[in-house]
């Protein structure tokens, strides 16, 4: 299996960092290949500006925009890992779905409807959050993220959403609640 991991977290010693690691570790020993795209060591450049906005109507797109349709071209699943912000994904990350997953790439319209292109992938997404669980499910922010990274982008491209994990109260939990966390993650990925 060939495992692609989409990590967006500034800081090395993050806990999406750990998670990342541990994903990493966990398929490889099943023998998974597997490639990180670190979208911060990586100085990926979030803001979509005109010119790529008109090309991807075309042929020929950005260099750094080809490369990263190249590694999920490649992948049979993709693992998303981030923060939230503001009740959302970071802006890395968002900028990175909007200059990569084009249409004619990711989906397409065809006679006024839409069709995901990245069909027969997988995806799983590992989504921490300082906030504690009591306050973000009542106030219907889980669900809200959930529609629209997994319904609104990753299923409209036509990917298999496998499960969104959210790590609750990260930043106020002890190493060993971290711990049990990350054995959860090897949990998950055992079904890719």
């Amino acid at each position: 299996m060939k495992t692609l991991i989409i990590l967006a977290h500034p800081c090395e010693d993050s806990f999406n960092r750990a998670i990342c690691d541990e994903v990493k570790q966990h398929l490889e020993y099943k023998k998974h290949d597997v490639k990180i795209r670190d979208l911060y060591k990586l100085k990926f450049d979030p803001v979509l500006k005109e010119d790529n906005y008109s090309s991807f109507y075309q042929t020929e797109l950005p260099k750094d925009i080809k490369e990263e349709q190249d590694y999920i071209t490649w992948a049979e699943n993709l693992v998303m890992i981030f923060p939230t912000w503001w009740n959302g994904m970071p802006a890395m990350l968002k900028g990175y779905i909007d200059r990569v997953f084009t249409n004619g790439f990711a989906f397409r319209f065809t006679k006024g409807e839409s069709e995901g292109l990245l069909k027969e992938k997988k995806a799983v997404v590992f989504q921490t959050t300082g906030q504690p669980e009591d306050i973000m499910k009542p106030n219907q922010l889980v669900s809200s993220m959930e529609t629209i990274v997994d319904v609104g982008i990753l299923d409209y491209c036509g990917l298999d959403v496998i499960t969104h994990k959210f790590f609750f109260s990260v930043q106020h939990i002890n190493k060993e609640a971290r711990e049990v966390m990350l054995k959860e993650v090897n949990g998950i990925v055992d079904i890719l």
